[in-house]
C-alpha cells in the first residue's frame, strides 16, 4: 500500500499516510468536473508515428554481463529513431527475452557509461547517502544483520517499501543489502500464514499493523525468485524455497480465484489496479508449479482487466476497481497508488510483448500528461482529468516515462528527458518518490533482468 496523496490546495500536497492494512485507505473520493481531455490518439489507436519497428531483433541488446554488478548493460541502439514506435514481439513463455531495451541510449543518445553512472548514483544515495536527507535504507540498531526501508514522511516501515528495496537490490547485484532487508522481513514482518505485516515501527521489530498489503507480498515473492535465479541457493538463505513459500501465501491469502485477480486487502471484495502485475505472474507460472494455473490465469486476466479500468479519454487508472473491472465507487479516482499502473502495464508489454492495446493506452495517457504540462502536472485527478492536488512527484515522473515503451521516439523523448533530468529525491518525501523513480529507471535503463 502506498502513501496516498491528501486532498489539498494548489502548490502540491505531499504524500500522506493511509489508514490501515486491512481497510480502505484515506484519500480523495470526489469525481470533480469534466476536466481536460487527452488530445490525440484514443485507447484503440496505435502509438503515433509513421510506422512500427519490430522489437525482436536482439542486435540492440545490452553491452555486458549482468553478473558484472549494477551496470554494463546499456546497449540497445536500434529502433526508436523516429520511424514509429518499436513494437515488441511476443516472448515465448519461460524463455529469456530477446533483449532488454535501454531507452536512454536508444532514444536520448546517452552513453552506456553515463547510464551506468546514473543508476549507480541513484542506488548509492537512496541506500547509503551521506547527508541526513538522503537515505531510506537503514540497519536495525539492535541487529546490524537486518535492515529496513523507511517511509520518512510517515515514520514507519512498510512491506511495500521493504519488498521494493529487495527488488532493486537484486537487480543491481547488491546481495549484502538484499540479505539484510530479507533478514528483517522474515524475522519481523512475515506472519505464520506466509504474508507480511504491512506496517512496522521504525528501527524496531514490532508491527503497527499485522494486516497484509498484497502489493508488498507480491514484490517479496518476485524479489526472492529473482535472487534464486541470480545468486543461487548455496548461501545462508535458500531464496528459492522462500520464494515458493511467499508465492503460496499470495495465492492463498491475497488472490481472488474467479476471476484471478489480486485483492485490495485480505477481507476486501475489490482490487487495486496498481497491485496487478502480469509480468510477475507470467514468471511465477514458470517457477511455482503448484500454482501455475492460477498465475497463468492471473497474467491473462490482467491484460483484459487494465483496458476495462483505465479511462479511455485520459488513460488514468483508478485507485480501486471491482474484480470484473467495473468502477468501485469509493476508490474511483487517480491517486498515488494509481501512479504505479504505467509501470505494471508497460513492463509487461515491453518484456512479454503481450497484447497490442498498450500502445494506444500509452498514446492516450501521454497526451493527457502533455496537456497538463510535463513540468507542472499534479498527482491526483478525477478519472476525467480534473486536478485535485498539484503535488508533482519524482515517482510519477519516473513511471510516466515508462509510456515511452509504447511511443515513437519523438513522442517519448520529452518523458524520457524528464526522467533523465530528475534528481534523486531527497527530503521528507524521498521514500515513495524515490522507490517508484528507481523501479522505473531499472526498466528504462535496460538494467532490469529476469536472469535466465
Amino acid at each position: 500500500m502506498s502513501s496516498v496523496l491528501a486532498c489539498g490546495s494548489s502548490g502540491g500536497s505531499p504524500p500522506a499516510s493511509n489508514t490501515g492494512g486491512t481497510g480502505a485507505m484515506a484519500g480523495d473520493t470526489s469525481n470533480g468536473g469534466a476536466g481536460a481531455s487527452a488530445a490525440g490518439a484514443g485507447m484503440t489507436n496505435g502509438a503515433s508515428g509513421a510506422g512500427a519497428t519490430s522489437g525482436a531483433d536482439p542486435a540492440g541488446g545490452r553491452g555486458g554481463s549482468p553478473a558484472g554488478g549494477m551496470g554494463g548493460r546499456a546497449g540497445g541502439t536500434n529502433g526508436g529513431s523516429g520511424s514509429g514506435a518499436v513494437v515488441p514481439s511476443p516472448r515465448t513463455a519461460c524463455m529469456a527475452p530477446a533483449r532488454y531495451r535501454n531507452l536512454f541510449t536508444e532514444v536520448l543518445g546517452q552513453s552506456a557509461s553515463d547510464v551506468e553512472a546514473k543508476m549507480t548514483g541513484l542506488a548509492e544515495q537512496l541506500f547509503h547517502g551521506s547527508a541526513q536527507d538522503q537515505p531510506i535504507y537503514f540497519e536495525l540498531s539492535s541487529n546490524p544483520s537486518q535492515a529496513y526501508i523507511e517511509d520518512i514522511a510517515n515514520d514507519d516501515v512498510r512491506s511495500e517499501g521493504q519488498s521494493y528495496g529487495m527488488f532493486i537490490a537484486v537487480e543491481l547485484n547488491m546481495q549484502t543489502e538484499f540479505d539484510k532487508l530479507w533478514n528483517y522481513a522474515k524475522a519481523c514482518m512475515q506472519q505464520s500464514s506466509g504474508v507480511f505485516a504491512w506496517q512496522m515501527n521504525v528501527d524496531s521489530c514490532s508491527p503497527i499493523s499485522t494486516g497484509q498489503a498484497p502489493d508488498g507480498d507480491e514484490y517479496f515473492a518476485e524479489a526472492l525468485m529473482l535472487a534464486h535465479k541470480r545468486w543461487g541457493d548455496g548461501g545462508a538463505i535458500d531464496y528459492g524455497a522462500e520464494a515458493l513459500k511467499a508465492m503460496a501465501a499470495v495465492a492463498k491469502q491475497d488472490f481472488n480465484s474467479n476471476p484471478a485477480v489480486v485483492k485490495f486487502s485480505a477481507g476486501s471484495r475489490f482490487s487495486d489496479p496498481s497491485y496487478v502485475l502480469p509480468l510477475f505472474y507470467a514468471e511465477w507460472a514458470c517457477f511455482d508449479s503448484a500454482n501455475a494455473t492460477l498465475w497463468n490465469d492471473a497474467a491473462a486476466y490482467a491484460r483484459t482487466f487494465f483496458p476495462k479500468v483505465i479511462d479511455t479519454t485520459t488513460g488514468l487508472a483508478p485507485y480501486q476497481a471491482n474484480y470484473d473491472g467495473s468502477a468501485y465507487s469509493a476508490g474511483n479516482t487517480f491517486n498515488a497508488d494509481s501512479w504505479r499502473v504505467p509501470l505494471n502495464v508497460m513492463s509487461d508489454y515491453v518484456v512479454n510483448g503481450a497484447g497490442t492495446w498498450q500502445a494506444g493506452y500509452a498514446a492516450t495517457n501521454a497526451a493527457f500528461w502533455t496537456s497538463q504540462g510535463l513540468d507542472t502536472y499534479g498527482g491526483m485527478y478525477s478519472l476525467s482529468g480534473t486536478s485535485t492536488d498539484r503535488y508533482h512527484g519524482a515517482g510519477l515522473t519516473g513511471v510516466n516515462a515508462m509510456l515511452a515503451f509504447g511511443l515513437s521516439a519523438a513522442d517519448g523523448t520529452p518523458f524520457l528527458q524528464a526522467a533523465w533530468d530528475q534528481a534523486t529525491p531527497t527530503g521528507q518525501y524521498r521514500y515513495y518518490d524515490g522507490m517508484l523513480y528507481m523501479l522505473s529507471m531499472l526498466y528504462l535503463s535496460g538494467t532490469f533482468d529476469l536472469f535466465y
